[in-house]
């Protein structure tokens, strides 16, 4: 079997693997129609094709800047599946009189603190990394810029790649705010569809629930998954320069910390994509007027 083929298999059978077992654990928690199986099969199609389109950039983008995009067009894939699913697929809406809630939904009443919380974060954590790798490169022996770290020491310099700068960082970049974008217009979908998925109000709402805790632990899991790839090699790089600038020893040394961190992380967020949660009690019953 050819690295190609192991490398397609790894990319398009994990993520499904995993959403096969989300979709089998949430199975019978909550009633839910025919409607919600196909919202969870869309999942399923989105992160398939998110896989094939992980391994064509993996294969098409040189110099290691496609397997640094896999996480993060993964997260872009199971966050437009979610936002699809429930976007595209309409409940069935029943017969005779119908009711519905006076309070608007609001999308922060639905959001996990904590989650929301460690997500930010590590948003942060990453941008700053991305920040840094990016102002402090420099081209590489080949002329291409953004590519490797250097420094001079007198008479004597060093030099250390591949390094995170703008040829990596700027691709990555472009692609974290697709996922910034698609997650809030995914969590806007998942909270603004109309009921009928559950057959009552609080069997909705854990759905809903369900819903903005997997957008959000995916866009959590790609930025990790991403941080862990880009501390690595910038820590990597900047420890083995013979020659270093004051800040190159302690930053590598943060850098290469954070990344079991990450990883932590990351087998959180994938986590809570299987298992969003569980059961919240019931909520009280909002005024509801005939219409």
């Amino acid at each position: 079997m050819s690295m190609s083929l192991i490398v397609l298999f790894v990319l398009v059978g994990t993520p499904l693997l995993l959403t096969m077992i989300a979709l089998s654990l949430t199975r019978g928690s909550v009633e839910t129609g025919e409607e919600w199986t196909r919202v969870r099969w869309m999942w399923a199609v989105a992160v398939l094709i998110g896989g094939v389109v992980a391994w064509l950039l993996y294969g098409s983008l040189d110099l290691g800047r496609g397997a640094m995009l896999v996480p993060a067009v993964l997260g872009v894939a199971v966050v437009v599946g979610v936002g699809l699913g429930e976007t595209v697929v309409r409940p069935q809406r029943p017969a005779g009189p119908r009711s519905a809630s006076l309070v608007a939904r609001q999308v922060s009443d639905y959001l996990p603190r904590g989650l929301t919380a460690v997500v930010l974060a590590t948003a942060v954590l990453h941008l700053a990394t991305l920040t840094l790798t990016t102002v402090t490169a420099s081209p590489d022996d080949m002329g291409r810029a953004g590519r490797q770290v250097a420094a001079q020491c007198g008479t004597t310099g060093s030099a250390a790649s591949p390094y995170p700068g703008s040829y990596y960082s700027v691709p990555m970049s472009v692609v974290f705010l697709v996922i910034g974008l698609t997650t809030v217009a995914a969590l806007m979908a998942v909270v603004r569809r109309p009921r009928g998925f559950a057959p009552d109000e609080v069997g909705d709402d854990v759905l809903r629930r369900w819903s903005t805790t997997r957008v959000l632990a995916a866009a959590g899991a790609a930025l990790a998954a991403s941080h862990a790839g880009t501390a690595f090699f910038a820590g990597t790089a900047l420890l083995r320069m013979e020659c270093q600038r004051a800040w190159m020893e302690p930053v590598g040394w943060v850098l290469v910390a954070s990344v079991p961190v990450a990883l932590l992380l990351l087998g959180w967020f994938l986590g809570r994509i299987v298992t969003p949660g569980a059961l919240p009690a019931a909520r009280p019953q909002q005024p509801a007027g005939a219409r």
